[in-house]
C-alpha cells in the first residue's frame, strides 16, 4: 500500500498535480519512506488550521481514486495515465464540495 499510495512515480506526479492544484502548503510524498498513514497526518498538520478538514477529504478522495487507477491497470487491462485520473479527481473533488463536505469548496480554485 505504501509503495502504491506515496512511493510510486505515478503517484507521486499525482499528489505533486492534486497539491499544486489546491496550492497546498503541505509537502507531496517523499521518497516512500514512512507509510502512508505518517505522510496524511504530517500534510493535514502542515496545513492551516481552517483547510485541515477540507484537505484530509482531497487526500482520501485522491487516494480513493489511485488505488481504483491500479485495480483498472491490473484487473481491466487499462494503461495508467495522469490527465484523466486528475480530471475525474478534480470532477469527484467538486462534486463532493457541492454535496457539502466540510472544508473542501474553500479549497478548491475556481472552475
Amino acid at each position: 500500500m505504501t509503495h502504491l499510495l506515496i512511493g510510486c512515480p505515478f503517484s507521486k506526479v499525482i499528489w505533486h498535480e492534486v497539491l499544486s492544484w489546491i496550492r497546498s502548503t503541505a509537502a507531496p510524498p517523499g521518497g516512500g519512506e514512512g507509510d502512508f498513514v505518517d505522510w496524511w497526518l504530517q500534510a493535514s498538520t502542515s496545513t492551516p488550521r481552517a483547510l485541515r478538514k477540507g484537505t484530509s477529504s482531497l487526500i482520501m478522495l485522491t487516494a480513493w481514486w489511485i488505488w481504483k487507477q491500479r485495480n483498472a491497470v491490473v484487473f481491466d487491462n487499462a494503461s495508467p495515465d495522469v490527465g484523466p485520473l486528475l480530471r475525474t479527481i478534480r470532477s469527484e473533488a467538486r462534486d463532493w464540495a457541492r454535496a457539502g463536505v466540510v472544508g473542501l469548496r474553500a479549497l478548491l480554485p475556481p472552475a
